[in-house]
């Protein structure tokens, strides 16, 4: 199992090393008593990320499950500094060194966890067979993916959430998920939070010499920061939201939501029927919501 932290290059830009090294450790405490709770080990921990193995299987995706769930209960709890991890799973025997496991399916592993969005737990096919997910989970059958290094393989996501409906765009960078408690989930791509990491990377390399110069390249930093912030902030939001404050708008084949009337995320290349049944499930669950009848049951919410 190998679990990380979406965003960690701008949160340490932004927050400083010190912000970043305890971000880490509340990271490893809450994976560490899942993981340990249920038979399995901390291999290593790599700054923004750690690698665990189990002797079998259901323990690791049992704990996979239980690991979102405590983030996002946490994230409720502290919105406003909301920790956003994806993890991916594997199975197979790698060899065993004195300090570390090396082999094929720590391999796979990693780069299925390098795959999955903030809130997603990704498995192998493999292990989606071998595997029956916890009560009121499911897989849903993501097709073939490209791993680097590893050509195509099949995906499964664990869906841990009670949810009603999904929706996607057309690059799967962004995920609304309509929640039976009558909430809204986005999964942010991790491929989106590294392009903007990228970005900002770029300007020390951007301009020439003189004071100009240096004015210059600290106002596009500030301005390509701020754009890097409002992204995290669209991401943060991602955790958990209440319809009351989510509106929907279809406008060919793109889909714009807006929280709260003032921060929207757009999604493009939407299959258009979906997105009107997705809105329709939307307005339905709110309406449910305002008159008390959703119980709100289920893993997770």
């Amino acid at each position: 199992m190998f679990s990380d932290i979406r965003g960690f290059t701008s949160y340490t830009a932004r927050k400083g090393d010190r912000a970043a090294f305890e971000l880490s450790q509340l990271h490893e405490s809450l994976l560490r008593e899942q993981i340990e709770e249920q038979g399995g080990i901390i291999v290593k921990t790599m700054g923004d990320g750690i690698m665990a193995a189990f002797a079998s299987l259901s323990p690791a995706l049992y704990t996979s499950v239980g690991i979102q769930q405590t983030v996002r209960q946490r994230n409720g709890e502290r919105p406003v500094e909301p920790i956003d991890i994806g993890i991916g799973l594997a199975s197979g025997t790698p060899i065993m060194t004195d300090a570390d496991f090396i082999g094929h399916s720590v391999n796979l592993s990693q780069r299925v966890s390098s795959m999955a969005k903030g809130g997603q737990i990704l498995v192998t096919e493999r292990f989606a067979h071998e595997v029956t997910p916890p009560d009121r989970c499911h897989y849903i059958s993501l097709g073939k993916r490209e791993l680097k290094g590893l050509d195509n393989v099949q995906l499964y996501e664990v869906a841990w959430m009670s949810e009603v409906a999904r929706l996607s765009d057309r690059d799967d960078t962004f995920t609304l998920i309509l929640t039976e408690k009558g909430t809204l989930v986005v999964e942010l791509a991790k491929n989106i939070q590294a392009h903007l990491d990228d970005a900002v990377a770029q300007l020390g390399k951007a301009g020439g010499d003189g004071a100009f110069s240096s004015f210059l390249q600290r106002g596009i930093e500030k301005f390509t920061r701020a754009i890097v912030d409002k992204s995290l902030a669209v991401a943060g939001i991602a955790r958990e939201q209440l319809l009351d404050k989510v509106d929907i708008e279809i406008d060919g084949k793109d889909v714009s939501v807006s929280i709260g009337g003032h921060r929207h995320i757009r999604l493009q290349g939407v299959d258009v029927d979906q997105a009107a049944l997705f809105r329709d499930k939307m307005l339905q669950v709110r309406e449910s919501v305002r008159r008390g009848t959703s119980d709100g049951s289920g893993s997770g919410g």
